[in-house]
């Protein structure tokens, strides 16, 4: 049992390391230290319009180079082990080369949500698929804690815990009081980040002057669809047309008296009333491969120096980006699996689960505002691509299992005492 358990532990761990030293600032760049920027100062200090987490976080691990490894190692960590979780050592490898790439690795350097948000999502995930396969207590704490710490590093991540929770539900029936406890705790998180005290701001009308000066204004279909919904008509908008974060700009906002007046009022029902149809879902389909394309970050990569290695898994994270007419045809996978088997299990749940979270979250992210989409979408690119790892685990498990019954089956029988 002792070298079974060493089998198993040793590759992870090897992997880790290898991922860790491939994360890390090579020696001739001793210096490299934490990136701020302008909106670091909201991640630092605590305000009631943002969710906890990073602030607790960096609040414990400080403001130096401790960020940077704290960051790296949970990245490594918890990419990892949803890769191994998900299809063993060969998982545990695509995690770690997707931990260790460019479009990753590189917000462990920067006081920012994408890192938190990355590290979490992924652990999440891990915690999901293994309270999915087995109840215990303690997978069931761990799980707790990764869902309420990833609703607290961005309101959007809520997102995705309801369409987990009813995975888990349809696999733990009894469970459904500790389930629905956690998932209630969470969405009460989001609904008081996101509507009570969004309220109180200005962040939905900034969010929303972005979507309708940049997205709304230059396409002429959609413009017209929400000046019948509504949208007031102002020729002085026109000026600002393709521009960001106008709502800033006290002259825009002098010039705009009636769009103002629509944006403190009317803008968010409508909005979301247009999000419950199917243009939306139409728009962000057709530019979907554009999206899930990897952005340039230079503004955020200057002065960040990592391993040569980090740009050539670079690489490797453009090569495995699917188109999305062929990504949907992953969900084919899982039903296949279990069709054949006749048998569902879990990891088939989890498999269709994780699918729709990601166009769910990316969905959400894209039409939330129009503003850094390459940023806000960090994390439902790297789901998206490690999302053949996830379906692969499906047939993984199965093969796993019928490996177990042959090698017990070819086991000599003990001798009769």
């Amino acid at each position: 049992m002792g070298r079974l358990r060493l089998a198993t532990w040793v590759p992870l761990a090897a992997v880790m390391a290898t991922a860790l030293v491939l994360s890390f600032p090579p020696p001739q760049h001793p210096d490299q230290q934490v990136k701020l920027f302008p909106d670091s100062v909201t991640y630092l200090q605590w305000t009631i319009f943002h969710p906890p987490t990073a602030f607790l976080f960096y609040q414990l691990v400080g403001r130096g180079f401790g960020v940077c490894i704290a960051q790296t190692v949970l990245s490594v960590v918890c990419w990892t082990l949803l890769g191994w979780t998900a299809l063993g050592t060969v998982g545990a490898v695509c995690g770690a080369a997707l931990a260790a790439s460019l479009p990753v690795a590189l917000w462990n350097y920067a006081v920012l949500s994408e890192s938190l948000a990355l590290s979490l999502g992924a652990a999440l995930l891990a915690a999901t698929l293994g309270l999915g396969r087995q109840w215990t207590r303690p997978r069931f704490i761990a799980w707790s804690a990764c869902v309420l710490l990833f609703t607290g590093v961005r309101e959007e991540n809520f997102i995705i815990v309801p369409i987990l929770c009813a995975a888990l539900l349809v696999w733990h029936r009894a469970r459904w009081r500790a389930l629905g406890a956690v998932g209630v705790t969470a969405a009460a998180m989001f609904l008081v980040f996101s509507v009570v005290l969004d309220k109180e701001s200005t962040n939905w009308q900034t969010r929303m002057t972005n979507v309708v000066l940049t997205r709304i204004l230059p396409d002429a279909n959609l413009a017209a669809e929400f000046y019948v919904r509504g949208m007031p008509r102002e020729a002085s908008m026109l000026n600002y047309r393709g521009q960001m974060l106008e709502y800033y700009n006290a002259d825009f906002r002098a010039q705009t008296p009636l769009f103002q007046h629509w944006l403190d009022g009317d803008s968010r029902a409508m909005y979301l009333r247009w999000l419950a149809t199917e243009t939306p879902h139409r728009y962000l389909i057709t530019y979907m491969d554009m999206i899930m394309a990897r952005a340039e970050y230079d503004y955020y990569t200057a002065g960040v120096h990592l391993p040569g290695t980090a740009a050539d898994l670079a690489r490797l994270y453009d090569a495995v980006a699917i188109p999305l007419r062929r990504w949907v045809w992953l969900a084919a996978g899982p039903l296949l699996c279990a069709v054949l088997e006749r048998r569902v299990r879990f990891v088939d749940l989890f498999a269709l689960a994780y699918l729709v979270s990601v166009y769910v979250l990316t969905f959400v992210v894209y039409h939330a505002d129009s503003g850094e989409l390459g940023r806000h979408m960090v994390l439902v690119a790297a789901l998206y691509r490690l999302a053949p790892v996830i379906v692969l685990a499906c047939a993984w498990e199965r093969l796993s299992a019928l490996a177990h019954w042959w090698f017990r089956r070819s086991d000599p029988a003990p001798a009769a005492p």
